[in-house]
């Protein structure tokens, strides 16, 4: 990555901040893509080694105009609203089109006329494009999304494949398990129980026996950078998970052993009659990509919690 020019967008989310300083470790030069009046709080600490653009990523000549001035060489879109168009109704696909298709379809576009277009763009998927299917997730399988945010990734997904012989450049989508990590809003399950443990809250897990597919942001991040890099591009989607899906009561009772939490502390609703799981295989990203997570879950939520309240990066995932 050292002297590449790369774009990120959502760089200010949860997985594109991590993301961000990553690249800047790696001696990339990173423009990082916010949308207008969202905090870089995530990104601060790097803030004099990256070049930040404001631009809806809606507004397609934003796009156009910050793609031409930027000329990447490398561009990883994570620029999108994970909670957008989460049910199942004509106005939620309305809202999913509008903040995950349409933005993709407009920087791709932006990107193929450039006189120099990108080695590739990596995007970020979501297991959730997979939805009423086999397990575990496999590529290729016929998706079967439950709600308007997998249906839009999914969509995305698909135009890309379509687009693949006719763009000037490579792309690939990388189907991303739930990931978990430092800096994640406390709207999501995981950090929010941390933080109910550590404070001596009490914190009820409404559906433990849920299973779920959980990566590190670390593990997470590496995928990406691997898939960058130069390969034979065999394929244009790629799940990055571990495989391995434990309950939602599992995970907290070994968030409760590590923070010390009284287990009078956490409860655990009745058991659910219709549990669901979320589990992918990675085994593609490994055969292809060399690609696999290292951090078991044991040592993802150890790191997780050695990382000191005041050192967080701050809330959301990877919208920016």
């Amino acid at each position: 990555m050292e002297g590449s020019i790369c774009l990120v967008t959502g760089a200010a989310g949860f997985i594109g901040s991590h993301l961000t300083h990553r690249l800047v470790r790696e001696g990339a030069i990173v423009h990082a893509v916010l949308r207008p009046g969202s905090p870089v709080a995530r990104i601060a600490g790097d803030a004099d080694k990256i070049v930040i653009h404001r631009a809806n990523l809606e507004d397609r000549e934003a796009v156009r105009a910050c793609v031409e001035q930027v000329q990447p060489a490398m561009v990883f879109h994570l620029g999108a609203e994970t909670r957008a168009g989460t049910q199942r109704s004509p106005a939620a696909a309305q809202l999913s089109v509008k903040q995950l298709l349409d933005p993709l379809i407009g920087l791709v576009d932006a990107l193929d006329d450039l006189p120099r277009p990108p080695a590739v763009l990596v995007r970020a998927g979501s297991i959730a494009e997979y939805g009423n299917v086999p397990l575990p997730y496999r590529e290729g399988v016929r998706e079967a999304p439950q709600n308007a945010y997998g249906a839009g990734l999914l969509a995305g997904t698909q135009f890309l494949e379509m687009l693949a012989d006719e763009l000037a450049f490579p792309t690939i989508t990388a189907r991303l398990a739930l990931t978990y990590g430092p800096g994640q809003s406390h709207n999501f399950l995981l950090p929010a129980l941390i933080d109910a443990c550590r404070a001596g809250r009490d914190f009820e897990i409404n559906r433990p026996d849920d299973r779920r597919d959980l990566i590190h942001v670390d593990d997470v991040v590496e995928a990406l950078l691997v898939l960058a890099r130069p390969h034979v591009r065999t394929c244009s989607l790629v799940n990055i998970g571990s495989g391995f899906a434990p309950t939602m009561r599992q995970v907290a009772e070994r968030i409760m052993a590590l923070t010390d939490c009284g287990p009078d502390r956490v409860h655990f609703a009745a058991a659910q009659s219709t549990p669901t799981e979320l589990r992918c295989d990675a085994s593609l990203a490994k055969q292809i990509f060399g690609w696999e997570a290292s951090l078991s879950l044991e040592d993802g939520l150890a790191r997780l919690l050695s990382v000191g309240e005041g050192h967080h990066l701050r809330a959301g995932h990877a919208g920016g």
